[in-house]
């Protein structure tokens, strides 16, 4: 009889592989490392796990379904999953609205698709393992024929392009001609290292994908603070330049206008400057996006302000809300084509 060999699957090297922590469903555990079993233990007994070791859990072959369909080559996973899901939709006994299908990796040019209830899939999942795996696939396939093994309440079966679990009444409807060898419990621990190293079928896919977990270490949380803080320092700064900007600006124009009324009182017989730059400054305030870059005080009592904004909208908005004020606004020259809008309004006393 012909030795196990691996399937078509990526090279890998078992022995160098993470150590992996394999379960039973409803048995105990194998931990393998180093490319062969390092410990096992019951269902109940605790194992401490080092850092990168992965988690698998064997489901019973009885529980899943595999089928090995010809798909269309160059399919992503999605793409494998529902067009298996329409090739596979007259034969399955239950509706394929609560079967999960997961695709693996081709074995002579098929493509393993399994499908199990979700309700299991549900339970499966509880203990969050980074793979789950039906039963037949943990045994190596064989070159020719197929391999058995009796550990379950029903065998499972093997061979290339072939897994399933099945009573041995019913077996020889399914096996014909092909050779069957027992597999003992040495071989199947021996190959169990290389048959996930990984899995033809990982039942964690699709809707049941193992989430990934983000972990953020301290040093991150140090380098976010400080990026946070230099923004709200900068933020205020700028505030702060503005609110300095419109001050000396306030004050310029206070002089200004204190010093028409020394020369021509007269000419400036109408309100002082301060109640117009008020009201300019809380209109600015009150609309969102727009700045001051000019003021003029003219000796007729016209406060005279270039204001820029995102949109002619907000402009429009700004006429509107000066006006709110008890103001009369006019537009005044009209400025020239720059990278934002821009406007010269003339204010004055309603």
């Amino acid at each position: 009889m012909a030795a196990p060999v691996a399937a078509e699957k990526m090279p890998t090297s078992p022995a160098t592989d993470p150590a992996t922590l394999l379960s039973v469903a409803g048995d105990g555990w194998l931990l393998l490392e180093g490319g062969g079993v390092a410990a096992r233990g019951g269902p109940d007994d605790l194992v401490e796990l080092s850092a990168g070791t992965r988690t698998a859990l064997a489901v019973p072959g009885a529980e899943v379904t595999i089928h090995w369909l010809d798909l269309a080559d160059g399919l992503t996973q999605a793409q494998a999953a529902a067009a298996a899901r329409l090739m596979v939709a007259d034969a399955s006994a239950e509706g394929l609205g609560d079967m999960h299908i997961a695709v693996g990796m081709t074995e002579r040019g098929l493509t393993p698709v399994a499908l199990t209830p979700n309700s299991s899939m549900a339970a499966w999942v509880a203990g969050d393992p980074d793979m789950i795996v039906p039963a037949p696939l943990l045994l190596l396939p064989p070159a020719e024929g197929l391999v058995r093994r009796d550990a379950g309440a029903v065998p499972d079966y093997r061979g290339l392009a072939a897994a399933f679990s099945v009573e041995p009444e019913i077996a020889g409807l399914l096996i014909g001609e092909a050779s069957v060898r027992a597999l003992d419990e040495a071989d199947y621990e021996a190959g169990l290292a290389a048959v996930l190293s990984p899995p033809v079928i990982n039942l964690r896919q699709g809707a049941w994908a193992r989430r990934r977990q983000w972990k953020v270490d301290a040093s991150s949380v140090r380098r976010v603070g400080w990026l946070v803080l230099t923004l709200v320092v900068l933020s205020l700064v700028v505030l702060l330049a503005q609110i300095m900007r419109y001050s000396s600006a306030a004050s310029r124009l206070e002089d200004q206008a204190a010093a028409l009324n020394v020369r021509s009182p007269a000419a400036t017989g109408g309100p002082r400057f301060t109640p117009l730059a008020a009201g300019l400054f809380a209109a600015i305030q009150a609309v969102p996006n727009v700045e001051l870059s000019r003021l003029d005080y003219r000796p007729d009592g016209t406060l005279a302000a270039t204001v820029t904004g995102d949109s002619p909208a907000t402009l429009q908005a700004l006429r509107r809300q000066i006006e709110n004020f008890g103001l009369q606004v006019q537009e005044g020259a009209p400025q020239p084509p720059a990278g934002r809008p821009a406007a010269e309004l003339l204010l004055r006393p309603a």
